[in-house]
């Protein structure tokens, strides 16, 4: 089969999916789906640039007199192939669960500054979602931590001889639950790099990390924790 022949055949099935995703049965133009899709679709976003620069050269290919007998154009294997790529990302992202699935250190609302240092030190973790009996408490990171002690550092050394500074006195300042958000298994790692791209928009400050549950329930146990760090190493993410 020739390049123009998977890349037509490539370009046609990814316009069947940004459709059906849009639920749309009539004629619109691709580029308008584009723009619709991209606000619902972390993949077509991610994607953005290259799903429009393709249009020009489907529009090259099929708009010729010669076409479908002869192709004024044959595409590049790469781009071919980079094609072929999104389809099958559009089709079936991969999912957090079990790309980021983990045992996550969690705290309690009683923990001490000196413990959660030394959980640092032993797992070189940064991020501890905090809970007590009636949940979700909000999340310690190394950021808080620093914050809180740059606003209190008189009292810091006698404190913490003393052990009397608590995960809750670090967290009550802070708008703590804007800084997290709880989603389920099945989101796909593009929709949460999405999430971490357009959080600060949203909230006014960044999102530093996503707590995996089943149904994204917060009461719910954790199956896994995933932080900006962890998405810049996702395969999936990077250029192709």
């Amino acid at each position: 089969m020739r390049n123009s022949e998977r890349f037509i055949l490539a370009y046609n099935a990814i316009t069947k999916e940004l459709e059906k995703m849009l639920k749309i049965k009539k004629y619109v133009p691709f580029h308008q789906l584009l723009e619709m899709a991209k606000k619902k679709n972390g993949v077509i976003d991610h994607y953005l640039n290259d799903l429009r620069d393709i249009t020009y050269l489907r529009n090259a290919i099929v708009h010729d007199k010669n076409y479908p007998e002869i192709a004024i154009a044959e595409p590049h294997t790469h781009i071919v192939e980079k094609l072929e790529h999104i389809l099958k990302e559009i089709q079936k992202p991969q999912k957090v669960i079990p790309l980021f699935e983990k045992e996550v250190k969690t705290l309690n609302g009683t923990s001490t500054l000196s413990e959660v240092l030394h959980l640092m030190k032993s797992y070189s973790y940064t991020q501890f979602p905090a809970f007590d009996d009636n949940g979700f408490l909000g999340l310690i990171t190394d950021r808080s931590i620093v914050r809180w002690m740059a606003q209190n550092i008189d009292e810091i050394e006698v404190k913490i001889r003393k052990e009397d500074i608590k995960v809750f006195d670090i967290l009550s300042p802070q708008t703590h639950k804007k800084n997290v958000i709880f989603v389920n298994k099945d989101q796909n790692i593009f929709d949460i790099q999405q999430k971490f791209l357009n959080h600060r928009d949203k909230y006014l400050t960044r999102l530093e990390a996503v707590l995996i549950t089943e149904t994204g329930d917060p009461l719910e146990k954790l199956l896994g924790i995933i932080t900006p760090f962890d998405l810049l190493k996702t395969n999936s993410l990077k250029s192709y």
